[in-house]
């Protein structure tokens, strides 16, 4: 069996999540299949362990591509956190979907939902804004509110007749305590001097200014 790129986009995640089991990899819950097929393209290029007559040799029969597609034509998004301040946003839109969509006479726009939850539990969202994109943009970073433990990210289409159509939802990402509290009033703090050399004042009051939806 060649264990190219080609082979492993026609496996079912399913499949590939148990064909990474058996090389020993570890898969988070809710890893996007495009980081399952990387993380595989990855064990399968590093050289082989000395190994007995009896261990197979596959040396040989191993294909490797090491470039990802940039589609694997599934609407999905996912969410991963970078840091207590940022979380990296990413999605697709398979083809039937995006034409089925963008249909000229109801087609508005895609937009990312962000709900903050109170509790991990909470159905109902305590805080919720929404952030336009392009048709053809598929990520995102997104400054994070420190008010809340949870935030989910939705992919949403609107429609300039109908009500917003929701595409996918990304999992639940826990928000962990940043040390400096986001909100206006820190605009106007004393930081520390490493910290108004590294720029983050100019940051914070650009992401105010921007995106003060998301300041407490």
């Amino acid at each position: 069996m060649t264990l190219s790129r080609t082979y492993l986009e026609s496996l079912t995640t399913a499949d590939l999540i148990s064909l990474a089991d058996d090389y020993g990899i570890d898969i988070p819950e809710g890893l996007s299949r495009r980081f399952i097929i990387g993380e595989l393209l990855e064990v399968i290029d590093e050289p082989p362990k000395a190994s007995g007559q009896g261990d197979m040799n596959i040396n040989n029969s191993i294909q490797i591509t090491t470039t990802l597609p940039k589609t694997y034509n599934e609407t999905q998004i996912s969410a991963i956190l970078r840091n207590p301040a940022w979380i990296f946003v990413y999605w697709d839109i398979n083809d039937a979907d995006m034409r089925a969509l963008q249909h000229p006479k109801q087609f508005s726009t895609f937009i990312l939902r962000v709900l903050y939850f109170a509790e991990p539990e909470d159905e109902k969202p305590a805080e919720v804004y929404e952030i336009p994109v392009q048709n053809n943009d598929r990520e995102r970073y997104i400054f994070l509110s420190q008010s809340f433990k949870i935030v989910r990210v939705d992919l949403i289409i609107e429609f300039k007749n109908k009500e917003p159509l929701v595409l996918a939802h990304s999992q639940k990402i826990v928000i962990p305590k940043s040390e400096i509290q986001i909100s206006s009033p820190v605009l106007n703090d004393t930081i520390a001097p490493i910290l108004e050399i590294s720029g983050l004042p100019e940051l914070y009051r650009a992401q105010y200014t921007n995106h003060r939806q998301s300041f407490s």
